[in-house]
Order: structure tokens, then C-alpha cells, then sequence
């Protein structure tokens, strides 16, 4: 059964908490899929490579070349998995079409965001519905850590 988790991000940025959520992913050996919109895509694929000066993250983009190299891919569609990743992570509202070899997903949205708060209810809600997949939900604390609310 896929498992999906919910990340109410709070003190925070969006970039700071997938940046440390795939670095876990890369050290678990998996590979991972990030599903977000244009120009969202863009701005991340930047971010990935300049997050810090000591190190980066090999990764490719839509209509790019290289995804044999990669571990990481940022895509605005999901039938765009060239590199078969396991873990896929969903920025912005985004929601999977179809879930293929995904069995771990990472819903991110900021939890300051009424808008991006209801849609993350909406969504938990329709998932839990459907049955066919375990899920979790941890809210960002004030000291930055995480708390497994469900």
C-alpha cells in the first residue's frame, strides 16, 4: 500500500523543508519525482542546484537531457518519470494523474496559507476515501522540528 504524508509547513520555507526531505531520499537509496507547476518548476530547479555552495543535488527538468545520471527529477507532469522513481513529491497543489511505481508520496504546502490549508484538507479527505493508501500528517512546530499529527 502507498504511503502518503502531509508536511504543514510553518516556520520554514517550502524550498529549506524539500531540500532536507530529499536529501533524506537520496540517502535511503531512493530516487525522487518532484510534481509542481510552471514556472514553480523553474525557481526549483535552481534552487536544487544553488542550495548550498558545498554541495549539490544531481537532478533533471522537463525537456532535458541526462535522466540516467539522476536521482532527482522536477516535472510538470506525471507521466514524465524518466528515471522510475519510488518517492514523489508534490508541490503546489499538485496531484498525480496516475501513481505508477510511486509507493511513497510528500504532500508540502504552507501551512500559513488558508488557500493551500483547505486544499490539503480537501485532498486528505478524497485519498482517505479512496482507501488505498496509509496516511500521515505532520504540522511544523514553532523550534522547526515536526509533529506527527496523524
Amino acid at each position: 500500500m502507498r504511503q502518503i504524508d502531509f508536511y504543514q509547513i510553518g516556520q520554514a520555507g517550502l524550498e529549506s523543508v524539500l531540500l532536507m526531505l530529499l536529501k533524506k531520499t537520496l540517502a535511503a537509496r531512493k530516487k525522487a519525482l518532484i510534481l509542481c507547476p510552471m514556472p514553480a518548476a523553474s525557481a526549483l530547479d535552481d534552487v536544487v542546484w544553488s542550495h548550498d555552495a558545498e554541495s549539490w543535488i544531481a537532478h533533471g527538468l522537463d525537456n532535458t537531457d541526462g535522466a540516467e545520471h539522476c536521482n532527482v527529477w522536477i516535472s510538470t507532469d506525471m507521466a514524465a518519470n524518466p528515471i522510475d522513481a519510488e518517492f514523489l513529491f508534490l508541490l503546489h497543489g499538485s496531484v498525480p494523474t496516475k501513481w505508477g511505481g510511486i509507493v511513497r508520496s510528500f504532500y508540502l504546502f504552507d501551512g500559513h496559507s488558508d488557500a493551500q490549508l483547505q486544499q490539503a484538507r480537501d485532498q486528505w479527505k478524497e485519498w482517505q476515501d479512496l482507501g488505498d493508501s496509509i496516511l500521515g500528517y505532520f504540522s511544523q512546530n514553532a523550534q522547526g522540528g515536526w509533529d506527527k499529527v496523524a
